[in-house]
């Protein structure tokens, strides 16, 4: 590209690349102070990017960076601006195609005047933008926002321009950005927009990474519609929004914290989503269930992968109800893809007495079957995450883990009956097996130990008091002296026995299913015991459609979380096959609805969920 410049009476002819950007400027830090002309100078170097005068825009660079001009006011207010109004001249058909060149020779050789004195003051980043072009190969847009962020100290990670939605996150997640900044060019490629939602949500840093379009074919509207969180009609608009995801970002606590501040019943900075996943993140992260119950690995990582990809504010070491109870040679048949039946017993019910003094001591069992694989996964979440989630290992109940030692036979209940000397013994002994378990886990990074006990809370409140309260309130005390709080996980409906919980649990959490009313259980035990729950995970969660989602969640919030003490889940497992655009949507409502302080109206009194 040949451009002319007037010299001493005539034309001579010179490349933007024979131009010299960076004249004698002191490499010293220059001292900045106030000068009248300052106002003067920025706007004679938007006037001069304006004309395409790059000769004028790289002198006047300098002589603004000589006068005590920061960096940041000559690539904002001075290039940035001249370029900006370039660009609506050639909108209105004021310029033409050569004259936008000129102006971003002008442009790009103010900034380059700009950059060795911008290096030496930079300072340690504010936050890093990934910025892209998807549908073209345009570049002047996305250098102006390149050099308008770099000039409010970001990070910029330029992915290119004409490039796939998946270059765009992969860059994303390489760098772990706090932005991504798309230009628009071409109404009819708006779904790459979509896509690229799609593949930061798939790569686990959509809920951490602001996306923001902008562009000429860019609207409020496909912002919306595609998934983006805004749009931006300027350069100095991608900054505004790139510097509010960072203090808000700086404002969030971390998940890990955001949990354990609940459970002490204060008040995070939302309610934490603590959902009981297992089949469900088998199959996110596409791993075979046979291989998540039986290797540590896998687990660990379906467990990161679908936490991270959700906005989960804590990761579940748990399996199925045969993974302790196969430890102690019960019948466990574990099919390829699906969830492992426990079809006969440890402690065969005829002779009870006799299988159960053959037991070795309960530490003994830590590392048969997959108990092993259990504890080592939770050390493995703890060294990928560390405090960025609350690591929960779980354990089954002393009463559960008994009754699972039968094979799940109710007519172990006949103990009770016939037996309830070595009933009680057995629990006993469950119990110290239980506490074993919990040691190693906490000892591996666990922050919570969740018991699962839905067989003792169906039971009648005197059968509880007599074979469950006993036995969970002394594992549970020794388990908080080990240094974690318990989950007790109770599903179905069990009103009769939630009072006890904060009795056997004191400081420690109880999930329970929908059946359970959440508003009468928040004002018998919720400023006693943290409350985790309640969504129906079938109807709704799984068969519900995503306005149904929010909608539950927003009631459940009301109900449930003022004060702290209340993690948002399923009432039980979350299904296999739940949509994922349910999933999200429980993550969108907590933080439209579930933010501190809360200023939320009760909803009217709930009636039924719709099915999709």
């Amino acid at each position: 590209m040949i451009f002319q410049r007037p010299h001493a009476g005539r034309t001579e002819t010179r490349h933007p690349s024979q131009v010299s950007a960076t004249r004698a400027i002191p490499s010293r830090r220059r001292e900045r102070r106030n000068h009248p002309m300052r106002a003067n100078i920025l706007s004679e170097i938007a006037d001069s990017v304006v004309s395409g005068s790059y000769e004028k825009t790289v002198e006047l660079c300098e002589q603004a960076m000589q006068k005590g001009c920061n960096s940041a006011d000559v690539v904002v207010k001075g290039l940035s601006a001249g370029m900006s109004q370039s660009g609506k001249r050639y909108g209105r058909r004021g310029m033409f195609l050569d004259s936008i060149l000129w102006s971003a020779a002008a442009f790009q050789m103010g900034l380059a005047c700009v950059s060795s004195d911008a290096q030496a003051e930079r300072m340690q980043p504010v936050g890093t933008a990934v910025l892209g072009v998807m549908d073209g190969p345009w570049t002047i847009g996305k250098d102006i926002v390149t050099a308008v962020l770099k000039a409010s100290n970001f990070e910029v990670v330029d992915a290119g321009s004409d490039v796939s939605p998946s270059a765009i996150a992969e860059a994303v997640k390489r760098h772990s950005a706090d932005v991504a900044a798309v230009g628009l060019y071409l109404s009819y490629r708006a779904e790459q927009v979509g896509q690229l939602e799609k593949e930061l949500f798939r790569l686990g840093c959509r809920h951490r990474t602001k996306l923001v379009v902008s562009g000429p074919s860019a609207s409020r509207r496909i912002a919306e519609q595609f998934g983006a969180d805004a749009y931006a009609r300027t350069a100095e608009e991608v900054v505004t929004l790139a510097k509010k995801a960072i203090a808000d970002r700086r404002s969030e606590m971390t998940s890990r914290e955001r949990v354990m501040t609940a459970l002490r019943h204060k008040e995070p900075d939302r309610v934490p989503l603590v959902p009981f996943a297992m089949t469900f993140s088998a199959k996110f992260a596409s791993i075979p269930f046979k291989s998540y119950v039986s290797n540590a690995e896998a687990l660990a990582e379906a467990e990161v992968k679908t936490a991270r990809a959700f906005g989960w504010d804590a990761a579940i070491v748990s399996t199925d109800v045969g993974a302790y109870a196969s430890a102690f040679d019960a019948d466990v048949v574990m099919p390829e893809d699906d969830v492992p039946r426990l079809v006969g017993p440890a402690i065969r019910l005829e002779c009870a007495r006799e299988d159960f003094e053959k037991l070795d001591s309960p530490e003994s069992y830590l590392h048969r079957g997959r108990v092993g694989e259990m504890i080592r996964a939770v050390g493995l979440i703890k060294k990928e995450v560390g405090d960025e989630l609350a690591v929960i290992g779980w354990t089954e109940g002393p009463f559960q883990g008994t009754m699972l030692l039968f094979g799940a036979d109710p007519r172990a209940l006949f103990l009770t009956k016939q037996d309830p000397g070595l009933l009680k013994d057995i629990i006993r002994w469950y119990g110290e097996f239980e506490l074993a378990v919990a040691k190693a886990m906490i000892d591996a990074g666990a922050d919570i130990i969740g018991a699962g006990e839905s067989v003792g809370y169906f039971m009648s409140p005197e059968t509880f008091l007599e074979y469950v309260y006993p036995f969970e309130k002394q594992t549970f005390k020794r388990i908080r002296e080990y240094g974690a709080p318990v989950l007790i996980h109770c599903c179905g409906y069990v009103p009769q026995c939630i009072g006890f919980a904060p009795e056997v649990n004191p400081g420690g959490a109880i999930q329970f299913d929908y059946q359970v009313n959440l508003a009468r259980a928040k004002k018998q035990i919720g400023k006693k015991i943290t409350i985790m729950g309640n969504l129906d995970c079938n109807r709704l969660l799984h068969l519900g459609s995503e306005n149904d989602v929010e909608r539950a969640c927003k009631r459940a919030i009301e109900q449930a979380a003022a004060g702290g003490g209340f993690w948002l889940s399923g009432g039980c497992e979350i299904p296999r096959d739940m949509p994922y655009s349910n999933m999200r949507a429980m993550l969108g409502a907590i933080k439209k609805y579930g933010r501190y302080p809360m200023t939320l109206k009760k909803s009217a009194p709930r009636g039924k969920t719709r099915k999709a």
